[in-house]
Formats: structure tokens, sequence, C-alpha cells
């Protein structure tokens, strides 16, 4: 999936600045999350992976890393 935050109305994203270190629902790292966007009533995080690559991954599944700060 390969979404674009610039598409969606400001109350449908959020960016996420700095990003933070999450983890998925198999509670490894998971990458950076960088932005949130709104999608068929469902939030998703963009979460960039240590391979560089981007995912789009639900909002259920993620939490912050553990040590991970929160602004």
């Amino acid at each position: 999936m390969d979404l674009d935050p610039s598409q969606y109305s400001d109350a449908d994203r959020r960016q996420v600045d700095p990003p933070i270190q999450v983890d998925a629902a198999t509670w490894s790292k998971a990458g950076q999350l960088d932005w949130w966007v709104k999608e068929r009533q469902q939030w998703l995080g963009r979460v960039r992976g240590a391979d560089g690559k981007q995912h789009w991954i639900k909002s259920a599944d993620l939490r912050p890393a553990s040590g991970s700060v929160r602004q």
C-alpha cells in the first residue's frame, strides 16, 4: 500500500515530529513512525523500517517502542 499523506485533509492526517520508534503487532521492532492518516475510518501509521522501506500499519498494531520518548 502506498499512501501519500499530502493527499489527505488536515483532519485525516497527523505528522509525528520528530518520528518515534515503534513496535508492530508481533511486538518486534518495526521502525520509525512519521505520519498518521485516516483511511476508510481507521488510522494507519507510516513506518520506515531498518531496510529503508515504508510500510503502512494499522494503529491497533502499533505501540511506542521501549524507551521511546513521547512529547
